[in-house]
C-alpha cells in the first residue's frame, strides 16, 4: 500500500480586525512542490495549505485542505490527524509565533496618531502534531535570518518538539536560491542545494519514526 504523506504549507494569518492580518512573506511553494512530486511518485498525499496561494491545477490527485487563519489551521490539522494515520508528516507551514488575544471588531479607523498591538505567544502546532501522531516520521522546518548558529538552534528545536528531522534554512541563503540543511536527531547534517534534492531525501525516509 502506498505510504501516506501529510504536508503543511503557507502562512497562518493572524487577524488584527475584520480586514487586516499579520502574516509572513512565505507562500508555501516548497510544500506545493513536495506535494506534487510525492503524488507523481505514487504516494497518497494530503496538503493543508493557505488557500490564498492555492492552485489546484498543480495538485491533481492530492487531497487539499485549505485554511487562512491560525485558528482555522489548528482546527483542521487537529481534525485530520485524529481521523487519519500518516507515515510521514512534513510540517513546512510558516506558522505564526505570536497573535492577538482578541481581534478588533469591524475595521480599525484610520487617522489614529498611533496604534499599539499587544501580541502573545501562539500555541505550538508542532507539539499537537507529535501528540496526535506519535509513530509518524515528523519533519519540521526552522528558519533564521543568518546561517551563524542555525544548525545549533535547529537541533535544539528538533529535540524540544520530538521531531525526527529538521530542515534548517537561513533567509540570507534563500535570497540567492534554494539551500537548506537536513539534520537528524544525532546532529548529522546534510547540505541540500535544491528542492528536487530535498524531495529525493524525504522520499527515502522510512514509514515510522519510532517515537
Amino acid at each position: 500500500m502506498a505510504k501516506r504523506i501529510l504536508i503543511t504549507a503557507g502562512p497562518t494569518w493572524v487577524k488584527i480586525d475584520g480586514v487586516r492580518v499579520i502574516t509572513t512573506i512565505f507562500s508555501g511553494n516548497t510544500g506545493i512542490f513536495l506535494a506534487r512530486n510525492f503524488r507523481k511518485h505514487g504516494f497518497r498525499v494530503t496538503l493543508i495549505i493557505n488557500s490564498t496561494y492555492l492552485d489546484k491545477a498543480q495538485l491533481n490527485g492530492v487531497k487539499v485542505i485549505p485554511f487562512k487563519y491560525f485558528e482555522d489551521f489548528k482546527e483542521k490539522i487537529t481534525r485530520e490527524l485524529k481521523s487519519n494515520c500518516y507515515d510521514t508528516i512534513i510540517h513546512s507551514a510558516a506558522v505564526s509565533d505570536y497573535g492577538l488575544k482578541k481581534a478588533f471588531k469591524g475595521k480599525i479607523a484610520s487617522g489614529k496618531k498611533s496604534l499599539i498591538l499587544k501580541l502573545t505567544p501562539a500555541e505550538k502546532i508542532i507539539k499537537i502534531i507529535r501528540k496526535l501522531q506519535r509513530n509518524a516520521n515528523l519533519i519540521q522546518f526552522k528558519l533564521e535570518i543568518k546561517r551563524k548558529g542555525l544548525i545549533k538552534k535547529a537541533l535544539k528545536s528538533l529535540k524540544e518538539n520530538k521531531s525526527d528531522f529538521v530542515i534548517a534554512n537561513a533567509l540570507d541563503d534563500l535570497k540567492l536560491g534554494y539551500k537548506s540543511f537536513m539534520i537528524d536527531k544525532n546532529g548529522n547534517t546534510l547540505v541540500i542545494n535544491s528542492k528536487k534534492a530535498l524531495f529525493e531525501r524525504l522520499k527515502n525516509i522510512g514509514g515510522c519514526g519510532g517515537n
